[in-house]
């Protein structure tokens, strides 16, 4: 596969500039091109929307970087970085130009399957989410039911005193948070508070990332930054090479993580490694 000539891919950011150096150089060295990668913060975009032609491919990363994209854009295409599904589905509808992702956490279903594993505790399970986000709530109770699970929704506002009260409501009929990723929501300091609140009542959180599970989440399934890219990369190529726009996906490899000290706390036992792997297609963090 190889790209066309005089297109280019900027790489739209908002973060550090030592994480977007290093993220751009992992990109470049996978992506059959002679152009590299070209990063540009998000206060500078709008500057260069004319210069972008029909073949060019603008990589976002994060939430808002891809909400920009979409509402700015009206030529190349788009692909998101670090985000969650439902936060990519509920902007892409801004989106005139071809879009696609790689998702970050995992799919709903491979969470489930899981957490029925391990959680026998019957009350439903509380999902909160920001009212940047719009959730298919029907489909989602559906498929939670399939795993034996109940779903109770809550959307909130997202300064601090409506998350905390959002949550105290939910934490009325529920024990565990089912979270998914959700930027706005765990924005300036929310997560901590959150996690705080579910500590002190004794109850916990399914977390959306690893940082989740080392700040006091259950667990976790994740990828990493090398198999987002490995993905990203072969979408790219595909797109250039023939026009195609891949759907948005998770990528094959994820990995679990589990806080030690909730799953001693709670009594839970945990699945073998081979029991992970073979029935979740899941490696576990101490045989990754």
């Amino acid at each position: 596969m190889t790209f066309h000539a005089s297109a280019a891919i900027y790489v739209l950011h908002d973060t550090e500039e030592s994480s977007v150096r290093s993220l751009t150089f992992q990109l470049s060295k996978r992506l059959a091109s002679s152009v590299p990668p070209i990063p540009i913060r998000q206060a500078y975009f709008l500057n260069s929307i004319p210069r972008i032609e029909d073949q060019d491919v603008v990589i976002s990363v994060g939430r808002d970087s891809f909400q920009q994209a979409c509402l700015s854009m009206s030529r190349g295409a788009l692909f998101a970085l670090f985000i969650g599904e439902e936060e990519y589905q509920t902007i892409r509808m801004n989106c005139s130009v071809p879009t696609s992702a790689v998702f970050s956490a995992a799919p709903m279903e491979k969470r489930l399957a899981l957490l029925k594993a391990i959680w026998l505790n019957p009350k439903p399970l509380a999902v909160l989410y920001s009212d940047a986000i719009q959730l298919d709530t029907v489909s989602m109770q559906k498929l939670a039911a399939e795993y034996g699970f109940e779903l109770v929704f809550w959307q909130t506002s997202t300064d601090r005193l409506s998350v905390l009260r959002s949550l105290s409501f939910l934490l009325d009929d529920s024990d565990l948070i089912f979270s998914i990723v959700d930027s706005q929501l765990y924005q300036q300091g929310n997560a901590q508070d959150i996690l705080k609140l579910l500590f002190h009542q004794q109850k916990v959180m399914v977390g959306p990332s690893f940082a989740f599970v080392r700040a006091g989440a259950l667990f976790a399934i994740h990828s990493d930054a090398k198999h987002k890219l490995a993905l990203l990369s072969v979408m790219i190529q595909e797109w250039t090479a023939t026009g195609t726009m891949a759907e948005a996906a998770y990528p094959e490899w994820l990995r679990v993580s589990f806080n030690p000290y909730l799953v001693k706390a709670y009594g839970i036992v945990l699945p073998s490694k081979l029991y992970l792997k073979d029935q979740f297609g899941l490696c576990s963090d101490s045989n990754c």
